[in-house]
């Protein structure tokens, strides 16, 4: 029931913007549990994917609001980690030549075999164009993880994630 709700509520949220051309797909991978691993037992090469469906929904001058589905998933030591989101974001298609930027918050649930938890995010996104239908991205990305709190009494309960990858417009 609730991954009909989650599907339900993913159609109601891009509906209005079906419309609209330049769907981005992206597909990034998280920067240091590919390079150095993490000091939770997860060793360089780590795969931690995110991927992410956009579509612009209300077009300005230079800059446009966009709406999006993520998908998150790393193959970790202890359960592996998936995190399916809905957001929204701003862009600015080019602060300097083929450079640009943008913000989004999203709100979704935290898959650790059987637990589940609800996380905010938010993050940033370097992009740099290398033609009309792809994009080299660098987000910073802050997520809160509950799932840490219970598994290793982490404290603070949000975590700083880098990743790299490609944005291709449809």
């Amino acid at each position: 029931m609730k991954k009909l709700f989650l599907l339900i509520c993913c159609f109601l949220f891009v509906l209005p913007s079906y419309g609209q051309n330049n769907i981005e797909i992206s597909l990034q991978q998280d920067v240091r549990l590919i390079t150095v691993g993490d000091k939770k037992g997860n060793a360089p090469l780590t795969l931690n994917l995110l991927s992410k469906i956009e579509i612009p929904t209300y077009k300005l001058k230079k800059n446009y609001l966009s709406t999006y589905i993520s998908i998150e998933y790393a193959d970790l030591v202890k359960k592996n980690y998936k995190r399916f989101a809905l957001g929204a974001g701003y862009v600015v298609k080019s602060v300097y030549k083929k450079i640009g930027v943008a913000t989004y918050i999203d709100f979704g649930r935290i898959y650790r075999e059987k637990d589940g938890f609800y996380s905010f995010s938010i993050s940033g996104e370097l992009n740099y164009k290398i033609n009309n239908r792809l994009k080299l991205i660098f987000t910073q990305q802050l997520t809160q993880r509950k799932d840490l709190k219970m598994m290793y009494s982490h404290k603070n309960g949000n975590i700083i994630s880098g990743f790299f990858g490609l944005k291709y417009s449809l």
